[in-house]
């Protein structure tokens, strides 16, 4: 029997194989495949019903927000539909998915049914009980390699008999079934590369001694599935085996683990031309790094030269102009920039300003109050880090557009109105800001000097950022 744990995030990654053909060029023999749904409180007129980087149709809602789709030639493969938040769907020839879901609380209120739903809702419970899994890490990362191999095992297992039980049941396709044991062995895999990194930034990780078997699991891994490289589990794996292997390769230029340094992402770009052969997924992986380096970097020529030596790995002149456009908004927030003085409304609808708001050291975090869940879980994150640094002010500011609900927001929740605001213009303040993630966060000098950038909240290291600012003279 399948578990069934409480939907919490907002993309759910469901995997699928194979290419995909167009639904055009039909004849007597195509088997029609049919995508329908219903949005409620829907956030515009259509979804966006797409392949990889292809577009393949814009399907308007009705009056109710329900919308279908039917194809012929839709292959074996993972789908996207887009409304304002991604949802992907793994579909075969024949299947007839339907899903609803509120974009009030998008993750609570997503479910599937109809022909080929089963192998929607098994994925995606295999995706939310390692989803769940992953809460444990950090606890995990105190133990010893062999216990803590032990404890992660026990969840591979467990899963693997899930998989057993389902293909006994359903008697799902190979490519299923592709999909799902990658699901349960990139998760295992990656728990293993983010323990070791766990341990290089504590800097103990020379005193570590691992079984003789911990590692070999990468004698085996394919790095260029082609059926995989859009497959978020995969990918992720990826990146962080990339980065534990970079490390090793700038240890003379900087001892430190630090991968978001100028050394570990040069030498990342580099393994990434020499290891990925699948060309998307290389054009991915060196765009993401380079992006990734560029959002927390201060050093002007450090970033022009990693810039440069992205280009010269890229074929892709789109993705270069993307990145260029990229590094051009960034150093607009780099460390020693004045915050730019975008207009804020309060709750009492009136208009004031960053600059205006900022007269003592200020964490500036966003969010937005129509995504109900994480706009509780990063209040509860800044409740606790008011108590643990009171020398900062915490202000968050809504991204959203709908002005009285966000206020109605804040009173229903009890947050303090004072340090609650608005963007008066949110696709200004955006770009301006460079708010590219839903856990952004900058720090801020009293005088709106800008110390930190492009900050997580709830990354591992923040509360140290926080206190190497407070120890700053």
């Amino acid at each position: 029997m399948l578990r069934q744990p409480k939907l919490t995030k907002k993309l759910v990654f469901i995997l699928a194989c194979s290419f995909f053909l167009s639904c055009s060029n039909k004849d007597k023999n195509e088997i029609s495949t049919y995508i329908g749904g219903q949005i409620i409180n829907p956030k515009m007129d259509y979804v966006l019903l797409s392949h990889h980087d292809k577009k393949i149709d814009t399907i308007t809602l009705n009056n109710s927000g329900a919308f279908d789709f039917q194809c012929e030639n839709l292959q074996t493969n993972l789908y996207i539909i887009k409304h304002g938040e991604l949802q992907y769907i793994f579909i075969e020839p024949g299947d007839s998915i339907m899903f609803r879901l509120n974009t009030v609380g998008f993750d609570e209120s997503l479910a599937f049914s109809g022909r080929g739903a089963e192998k929607n809702n098994f994925l995606m419970n295999l995706f939310l009980q390692n989803e769940e899994e992953d809460k444990r890490l950090p606890e995990l990362y105190k133990l010893n390699p062999k216990p803590f191999e032990k404890e992660i095992f026990h969840v591979k297992k467990a899963l693997l008999r899930e998989l057993d039980e389902f293909i006994i049941s359903e008697k799902p396709s190979e490519s299923f079934i592709h999909i799902a044991l990658a699901n349960i062995n990139y998760n295992y895999y990656s728990r293993k590369e983010l323990y070791l990194s766990s341990k290089k930034t504590a800097n103990d990780h020379k005193d570590t001694q691992y079984p003789e078997n911990f590692f070999t699991y990468r004698d085996s891994i394919e790095l260029n599935d082609n059926t995989l490289k859009n497959y978020y589990t995969y990918y992720q794996f990826i990146n962080r085996y990339l980065d534990n292997l970079a490390y090793h390769g700038h240890t003379k230029k900087e001892p430190t683990f630090n991968k978001i340094s100028y050394w570990h992402q040069t030498q990342k770009l580099k393994l990434i031309d020499s290891l990925i052969t699948n060309k998307q997924l290389h054009d991915n992986l060196l765009q993401n790094t380079v992006k990734r380096y560029l959002v927390h970097a201060d050093d002007p020529k450090k970033e022009h030269d990693l810039v440069a030596l992205y280009k010269k790995l890229d074929h892709n002149k789109a993705h270069q102009n993307e990145v260029e456009k990229y590094a051009h908004n960034t150093a607009k927030i780099n460390a020693g920039k004045l915050i730019p003085n975008l207009a804020l409304i309060t709750t009492n609808s009136e208009i004031t300003s960053i600059q205006k708001i900022n007269t003592s050291k200020t964490v500036f975090f966003f969010c937005n109050s129509e995504s109900v869940k994480h706009y509780k879980e990063i209040h509860v994150r800044v409740a606790d880090l008011k108590n643990k640094y009171p020398e900062y002010t915490f202000i968050g500011i809504n991204t959203g557009s709908d002005l009285e609900a966000w206020k109605k927001t804040v009173i229903s929740s009890g947050y303090n109105p004072s340090q609650e605001y608005l963007l008066k213009n949110s696709s200004t303040a955006k770009n301006a800001l460079f708010i590219n993630s839903a856990n952004k966060a900058m720090i801020v000098d009293k005088g709106g000097i800008i110390l930190e950038g492009n900050s997580n909240l709830f990354n591992q290291n923040f509360e140290s950022l926080l206190l190497g600012h407070l120890n700053k003279k």
